[in-house]
Formats: C-alpha cells, sequence, structure tokens
C-alpha cells in the first residue's frame, strides 16, 4: 500500500473518529465505511501485495469502531422504534426496530430481548390495524342492522367479519365482539319465537309449539349454553304433551294431486302466454296487451304458494337447505309485489345466516 492511499484511509478515520466523540453516529459510520472500501479496493488491484502490521491494525481498528457505532445507532433505532410505537405508527416501529436487531451485538442479550418485546408488540398492532380494516365494514354495516331490527342481515354481516377474523385468537377484542354481536342478534330473532311458544303451549297447541321451537333451535348460537339450556327445558316439556302422531314429520302439506293440478296449469299457462301474438286470430281486434298475461301470473302465484308452503314445512323441521331451495323456488314464481314474496325472501335470508355458522 503506497503512502498516499494509506493517508487517505487515515483521513476518513480520523473524520469518523471525530464525528464519533460528538455522537454523529451515522456520519461517523459512512467515513469507517469509506476507510474499509479504499482498503478492499487496494486489495482487489493487488490481491498478493502484503499489508504491514500497522495497516492490519488499522484495519482492526476501523471494523472495531464500526462495530462501536453500530451500537450506539442500534439504541438510536430502538428509541424511534420506541417512539413510533408509542404512536401506533406500527409499520415505522417495526422498521426501526428489526434495524436495532441487525445493528445490536450478538451477545448483548438483554438488549435484543427488549427490542424483541417491542417488535413482538408492533407487529401485533400491525397485524391488528390491518385486520381491523378489512373488519370495519362488516362490522359497522352489521352494527346498523342491529340497530334498525335487521336482525338476519345484521348476522350475515358479523358472520363475513368473523371469516376475517379466522386466524386470531379466542379471546382477542375482535373476536369477543363478533361473537358477541352474533349472540346478541340470534337471541333477539329467538325471543319472539319464545313467545310464540309460550302462547301455543297455552293454547295447548303443542305440535305447532314444537315447530316454533325448531326454528328457535336453528337460529341458536352453538356456544350459547344458557339459551341452549332454556330451550332444551321447553322441548321436555313440549314433548310430554305431544300425541304419537304428531311425531311423524312429513314434507308436504298438499296432496300429489294438487302438486300436479299446479304444476299442469302452470306449463298450459306458460305454452298459451309463451306462444301469444297480436296477429293471432282469436286475440280481441286492435289491442296489444297479452289476453293470457293474467292466467299466467295466476297460475305461477299458486305455484309459487305451494313451494313456499312446502319451505316452511321444510324450515319447521330444520331441513335448511331443502327449505332454501324451495324458498328460492317460490321466490322465482311469484310476483314481487306479492306479499308472499316477500316473506318467501326474508326467510330465506334468515336461513342463509345459518348455514354459515362460524
Amino acid at each position: 500500500m503506497n503512502s498516499e492511499k494509506y493517508r487517505e484511509i487515515q483521513a476518513h478515520v480520523n473524520d469518523g473518529d471525530a464525528r464519533r466523540n460528538v455522537g454523529e453516529w451515522g456520519e461517523a459510520k459512512i467515513s469507517y465505511l469509506k476507510a474499509i472500501e479504499e482498503f478492499s479496493a487496494i486489495c482487489e488491484i493487488d490481491p498478493h501485495a502484503p499489508m504491514t502490521a500497522e495497516q492490519v491494525d488499522l484495519q482492526k481498528t476501523i471494523n472495531g469502531r464500526i462495530e462501536d457505532v453500530n451500537s450506539h445507532l442500534a439504541s438510536v433505532h430502538l428509541d424511534k422504534g420506541r417512539a413510533a410505537l408509542a404512536n401506533k405508527a406500527w409499520q415505522i416501529a417495526i422498521d426501526e426496530l428489526e434495524e436495532a436487531t441487525r445493528l445490536a451485538k450478538d451477545d448483548n442479550i438483554a438488549f435484543l430481548e427488549e427490542v424483541k418485546g417491542l417488535l413482538d408488540k408492533s407487529r401485533n398492532g400491525h397485524r391488528d390495524a390491518m385486520i381491523r380494516s378489512e373488519l370495519t365494514p362488516f362490522v359497522d354495516r352489521g352494527d346498523d342492522f342491529k340497530r334498525s331490527g335487521n336482525f338476519g342481515e345484521a348476522i350475515l354481516e358479523f358472520q363475513e367479519a368473523a371469516k376475517k377474523a379466522a386466524g386470531l385468537p379466542e379471546h382477542h377484542k375482535y373476536v369477543v365482539y363478533i361473537k358477541n354481536s352474533l349472540t346478541e342478534c340470534r337471541r333477539s330473532i329467538i325471543r319472539p319465537y319464545l313467545a310464540k311458544i309460550n302462547k301455543a303451549c297455552h293454547a295447548g297447541k303443542f305440535a305447532m309449539a314444537s315447530g316454533f321451537l325448531k326454528r328457535a333451535q336453528l337460529l341458536l348460537d352453538s356456544t350459547d349454553n344458557v339459551y341452549h339450556a332454556f330451550l332444551e327445558q321447553l322441548k321436555e316439556k313440549i314433548q310430554l304433551n305431544l300425541k304419537e302422531d304428531e311425531f311423524v314429520e312429513t314434507e308436504e302439506f298438499e296432496a300429489p294431486e294438487v302438486w300436479e293440478k299446479a304444476v299442469k296449469d302452470y306449463e298450459e299457462a306458460l305454452d298459451l302466454y309463451s306462444s301469444f301474438t297480436v296477429t293471432d286470430p282469436f286475440a280481441p281486434a286492435y289491442t296489444g296487451v297479452n289476453v293470457f298475461e293474467d292466467k299466467f301470473i295466476d297460475s305461477r302465484r299458486k305455484l309459487g304458494k305451494l313451494y313456499k308452503t312446502r319451505a316452511d314445512r321444510l324450515r319447521d323441521q330444520a331441513k335448511i337447505e331443502k327449505a332454501i331451495r324451495n324458498y328460492k323456488e317460490a321466490i322465482r314464481l311469484l310476483p314481487r309485489s306479492d306479499k308472499l314474496f316477500h316473506e318467501a325472501f326474508k326467510e330465506m335470508k334468515k336461513l342463509r345466516a345459518q348455514i354459515a355458522v362460524p
């Protein structure tokens, strides 16, 4: 190594020392790294050139200075990370604390443990913030529906939120809030059924009470031990008063002939409605209205009503998927202006809220 290069390296070291003495750790490290770069450049030019003992000592000194500066920089990043954590700037805290970990000495166990604890808190905070941003739209809509009394819609929203929070621990505040909200909504839907059950029992209509009870049990949260025990007591009371023939469950209220006639009438009306044209020789003159429209709508309504009746029966028997399929058919057939259409749609929404219970 020629004397000129040696002087350049020494100048960088002296500059680094001066900055280190006044606590300018970052600038000091830059100067030391420049000195190391000069050493590396010389070695690349002539890798076999011998180094004097003085030069070897200087290189060791520089590496020692860098290690010392890194320790101070680690403390600086720790302070920045701690401040960012206090301000809930999670990503900044993570970046600063990871840098502190990288710069710290491997044998500084106490320092590394402190950084690790803060880093874990920062990562948890960042995770919660990300999950919260995903959950908030669903939870907010669920809360709005709950406040307005639309508990079925609220359940669907809270269930979506529960899916988003699936990776969180059971005791996490988000999970607890969502589960409590689901339980509250289900109880709100169950309470009217309890009143109907009580009224039916007092009237001696235990078969009807049994149907209401099954609907209530469908809505019950699996973790709601209070309501579960209460409904089981009601079930025992009702079954003691049920007659033997009332235990038999069928999926049809109407006879097969009724279904056959309804389907046949609908198909005939559909054929007539579809084949009608304004040039039909049997159509009244000067009219563009389909004269078979009323008959077609009436046949659709009758068939839709049968599907809804069957769906209600299946719902009472806790056959959820079959009930939903029949409600869908009823909705497809019933006119939108019909009261039965809205009843079927409402019941289907309630049942759908029970299929994907988290």
